[in-house]
């Protein structure tokens, strides 16, 4: 243990910017999976919603009640979430999910909305090349 006023063996390496900038992505990633993997946990449908369908933008993630289907919408947009600008949904504070209300879609395909009624729940990711915001899943909920 070093003594007040005397010098340690032990050399400590001031935090550069440099190196902040370089693990700030992947610790950013490591937090919104992290988030995302907390959301799932909470329900099935939540899970079905995080994982998605093999990379395919549209599938389904099971059935139930407006009520619930609106339960789950503000899990998976979590706190500070924002009415979105149509006034048909929330989007997360971070942007990259999104809860849209169950309404009636006719024209939607069977298999993916066997009711004609269903509550969507959306993923985005950032483009790096443009910052525009891209959607990469669209999960179905049969309402």
């Amino acid at each position: 243990m070093p003594v007040a006023g005397k010098g340690t063996s032990e050399t400590t390496k001031p935090s550069m910017g440099a190196d902040n900038t370089a693990t700030y992505p992947k610790l950013k990633d490591d937090l919104v999976q992290q988030n995302l993997n907390n959301i799932a946990k909470q329900n099935p449908r939540l899970d079905a919603a995080v994982k998605g369908d093999n990379g395919k933008l549209n599938y389904g993630v099971g059935s139930g009640t407006k009520t619930e289907a609106d339960r789950l919408g503000k899990i998976w947009v979590g706190d500070g979430a924002i009415p979105t600008t149509d006034g048909k949904g929330l989007v997360s504070a971070d942007s990259l999910r999104v809860y849209r209300y169950p309404d009636a879609k006719p024209n939607a395909p069977i298999n993916l909305n066997p009711t004609g009624t269903q509550a969507n729940f959306e993923t985005y990711k950032i483009n790096p090349a443009t910052g525009e915001r891209v959607r990469v899943g669209n999960g179905h909920m049969s309402i």
